[in-house]
């Protein structure tokens, strides 16, 4: 465990061996989060909810294929022991900006939207009241 904390463990330029058991477990995560995004942006597009409901779902499914797809490739580049690319220090780099993405669109959801909701019920409730186009 204390190798796990050490610096130098992990700003190495040696791809760590991801044959085992955790190799397949890490892989099978980022793929099920590639193909989350990828259902999670079907069923946002075929689902007849209101406009912001479908821009949630979109932010939402951008981040899981997004960084499924990304970590697809570093696990790639793990396991085909490229140097650089697949070095171990990728992988807290990708959960660091998988987390700060994901505050991004949780604010979005719990700040932005219900603003957005209650300036299009004021935009309805004076709308109400001006004249309408000619049919």
């Amino acid at each position: 465990m204390s190798l796990f904390l050490q610096p130098s463990y992990w700003f190495t330029m040696q791809p760590p061996e991801v044959n085992g058991a955790l190799g397949t477990i890490v892989f099978i995560i980022f793929l099920l989060i590639f193909v989350l995004g990828i259902v999670g942006r079907i069923v946002t597009d075929r689902r007849g909810g209101d406009r912001l409901a479908k821009k949630m779902g979109g932010k939402i499914s951008t981040l899981f294929v997004t960084m499924g797809l990304a970590g697809i490739i570093l696990f790639f580049f793990s396991f085909e022991s490229v140097q650089l690319f697949g070095a171990r220090f990728w992988y807290p780099l990708w959960v660091i900006a998988t987390l700060v993405w994901a505050f991004f669109v949780l604010r979005f959801i719990k700040h932005d939207v219900p603003l957005m909701r209650k300036m299009a019920l004021q935009h309805q409730t004076r709308d109400q009241y001006l004249p309408g186009r000619k049919k």
